[in-house]
């Protein structure tokens, strides 16, 4: 890239410094894409376009490092690495999920067995703060607010630029997706791979007691001869594959949006698992932005009137993290109370302590348990959500904070730092002009 990129970058930071800067009172982004799920009450707040900052500056090949601005979706980076041969070491499962929001927030994917999660593979980035001041931090410089800005999702700062590290990839995968019954063996041969890797990434769905898959994904330079890489980019679907086939070929691209099309599985709550629906969405309509959009509006009159007329539910859409040694116990538990499935089982490491919103055990692995459904409810709302976080307490995991939280505020700040958050509150917003982390995880702030 040349010097012109970074010039550009500069001066889409500056008009976007200068708007915060001469505004006052409560600000929040204005963007096009989210990937919360959590309700959030409207209020009059001073907006900040960022839109513009959706652009791959540099990619140094080489020293495989790529300098992205915040608002660039994983999407647009993996098309401007792959034709290096590389790839972010960790790409997020949606196409639409953005790198600063991964970073504010808690991203991951198969290869965090290897890796860590996706805050664990930056090595810079520049914030944007209150007053309009961009801090560059990294682990050596400015390490507070390096290490305080994963899990702050917004409520510091906003990142305008991410150095992100890339792994060398090749242009194929082969896929080995090996049967359990035992969940204690599950997680024995997952433990076993996060200690000594033989695949370059790993994944599982807990499908029913008893039927568990691991996926162990392969690089290759190309499928053997007179086999043809699958494709479950429109009228098949790539998670029912998992219990069909021992063996399978995908390109590194499919690999690596393999869960969009269908986001995981939630495709089948809007009918989208249905041939003749898929084949009149196309292939292009397929994806996980297009049921984002279809559970927003859901949301608004004259939907939400269909509350009123079916059986009360809860949606649970969750993400949790748990030491490994306690994951089986964990699934036995949320199996007899909660009753979701699929599950996605995805393994991380934790490469490195101290970051302070999300801080985890580097002595073990974890397995984050994804679950996103719907639950029929005759308790009271939130109920079921908030025994999620019961079980989470209970087997030593912390949750993700992009979806519904119930916690009251005591309990939230015994999971997160809270004297580290609020030093670097006073020094990035100590007028308050961005949510706190309480106030927009847990009351919609």
């Amino acid at each position: 890239m040349s010097s012109a990129a970074w010039a550009a970058h500069r001066n889409r930071v500056e008009a976007m410094a200068a708007a915060l800067a001469g505004s006052d009172g409560p600000v929040r982004l204005r963007k096009s894409t989210s990937n919360l799920f959590r309700p959030r009450e409207e209020a009059r707040r001073t907006e900040i376009d960022v839109a513009s900052l959706n652009h791959v500056i540099e990619i140094d090949a080489e020293a495989c490092i790529a300098e992205v601005e915040g608002m660039t979706t994983y999407a647009d980076v993996v098309d401007a690495t792959l034709p290096y041969g590389l790839a972010p070491a960790i790409v997020p499962e949606l196409r639409s999920i953005t790198v600063g929001g991964a970073t504010t927030g808690i991203g991951i994917e198969s290869g965090a067995f290897r890796y860590g999660l996706v805050h664990d593979t930056v090595d810079e980035l520049d914030v944007m703060v209150a007053d309009g001041r961009v801090l560059t931090c990294s682990r050596e410089q400015r390490p507070e607010l390096f290490h305080g800005f994963p899990n702050s999702y917004g409520s510091l700062g906003y990142a305008t630029r991410v150095r992100l590290r890339l792994i060398r990839v090749e242009p194929y995968v082969r896929l080995e997706h090996t049967r359990f019954r035992d969940p204690e063996a599950l997680f024995s041969a997952i433990a076993e791979e996060c200690a000594h890797p033989t695949c370059a990434f790993l994944d599982g769905v807990y499908f029913a007691p008893g039927d568990f898959v691991l996926t162990r994904a392969h690089c290759v330079e190309s499928p053997p001869a007179g086999t043809e890489a699958s494709d479950y980019t429109w009228m098949r679907q790539y998670w029912r594959s998992l219990r069909e086939r021992r063996e399978d070929y995908l390109s590194i691209h499919d690999y690596l949006w393999r869960w969009d099309t269908d986001w995981f599985w939630c495709s089948r709550n809007v009918g989208a698992h249905l041939k003749p629906v898929r084949l009149l969405l196309g292939r292009k309509r397929l994806s996980s932005v297009t049921y984002q959009k279809i559970m927003r509006a859901s949301r608004r009159w004259p939907l939400s009137l269909l509350h009123a007329v079916r059986p009360r539910s809860e949606a649970v859409i969750q993400d949790v993290d748990i030491p490994i040694a306690n994951a089986a116990a964990f699934l036995a538990d949320f199996e007899a109370e909660i009753g979701i499935r699929p599950v996605w089982i995805c393994p991380f490491v934790v490469p490195e302590a101290g970051f302070s919103l999300f801080e985890l055990r580097p002595d073990t692995a974890y397995i984050n348990f994804g679950f996103w459904d719907i639950v029929r409810s005759s308790e009271p709302d939130g109920y079921y959500n908030a025994r999620v976080e019961e079980l989470v307490a209970k087997h030593g995991g912390k949750k993700s904070l992009y979806s519904r939280s119930t916690y009251d505020e005591a309990t939230f700040w015994q999971n997160y730092d809270r004297p580290a958050y609020e030093a670097l509150k006073r020094e990035c917003d100590p007028e308050g002009r961005f949510p706190g982390l309480y106030e927009k995880a847990v009351k919609r702030g």
